[in-house]
């Protein structure tokens, strides 16, 4: 038990001290906005689809075509996203909270942190169940995101299919996804050079992706709205791990893929979300709100969740 204990911590510690450090960082101003907005788009654009790259392009096809698995956590993602929205409608009268609420409880930073922890719980095998969640669940983020912002905004613009479609073909996640696909499906083997460049440019995702979120967190203030916030990172960390954990594991999945899904369904709030609902008309006090609470919270669930599930050797 002891030794489940030091795993768990070690899982999850290195990384929220990164975002700690980070945050100290920029408070201390060693780090500037601007130095936190340009290392925000090296990982968005340049390093996590490197890692991406690499993982697909040096994983097994059995592992990446899993669509058994794929499916599960596409499904149990539109199911946790209808759910919370229909039961944030029923009891929030205030409509830009309740899209606030919602994509705040369903959206996960899956590539920013989700990942690197993955890694650190599983390994390569974590990387390879990271990239297969990220080609087929991000999309759905950024769809269940602008629907229910822009169906629950006071604003009386629209957003059109066509331009859902153009957010996540651009995506550049789904560009390097399928880029890698394509080149191991083919048998092209890399050049060393190049090899080693893609390299580079992955290893540097997990530490400057953990310091540019730590940097960018900030937190308004205590609101009358703050208990929405709290219930709605409860909900993301705490109640949506177990249910998906729980399902995942009556539906027969097992080691790797449990762990997958434990961190799908508990990984904190994405700081896009703050964005996206101010950009949409959502309530930007819920949403940034949510992003704090919801990292806060995650450091002490997850641990408590990993400790729990390799004491019962189900990851």
């Amino acid at each position: 038990m002891l030794s489940n204990l030091i795993f768990s911590i070690n899982a999850v510690a290195p990384l929220f001290l990164m975002l700690f450090f980070g945050y100290v960082l920029k408070k201390r101003e060693f780090i500037s906005g601007g130095f936190v907005t340009s290392g925000n788009k090296v990982v968005f654009y340049i390093a996590l689809p490197a890692a991406l790259f690499r993982s697909v392009y040096s994983a097994e096809l059995g592992e990446l075509l899993d669509m058994r698995f794929a499916a599960f956590a596409v499904g149990a993602s539109l199911a946790s996203f209808f759910i919370i929205w229909f039961i944030a409608a029923l009891f929030i009268k205030d409509k830009p909270v309740v899209g606030s609420f919602t994509q705040g409880a369903f959206r996960g930073n899956f590539a920013f942190l989700g990942m690197p922890l993955l890694i650190s719980i599983a390994g390569d095998a974590g990387e390879a169940r990271a990239a297969l969640i990220l080609a087929f669940v991000i999309p759905l983020y950024n769809i269940c995101s602008i629907l229910v912002l822009a169906t629950c905004s006071d604003s009386d613009e629209r957003v059109k299919l066509k331009t859902i479609l153009f957010i996540i073909i651009k995506n550049p996640f789904i560009i390097a996804i399928f880029l890698a696909f394509g080149v191991q499906l083919a048998g092209i083997s890399l050049p060393s050079v190049l090899s080693q460049s893609v390299g580079y440019a992955a290893n540097m995702a997990t530490p400057l992706a953990l310091i540019c979120l730590g940097a960018g967190m900030y937190f308004h203030g205590f609101d009358a709205k703050f208990k929405y916030a709290f219930i709605a990172s409860f909900i993301k960390v705490a109640i949506q791990p177990v249910l998906f954990v729980v399902a995942g594991y009556m539906m027969g999945f097992r080691g790797n893929d449990i762990a997958a899904l434990l961190v799908l369904g508990g990984i904190p709030t994405a700081i896009a979300s703050y964005a996206m609902a101010t950009q949409m008309g959502g309530d930007s006090y819920v949403a940034a709100t949510i992003v704090v609470m919801s990292t806060l919270m995650s450091a002490f669930t997850f641990t408590l969740l990993i400790y729990i599930l390799r004491t019962l050797s189900i990851i």
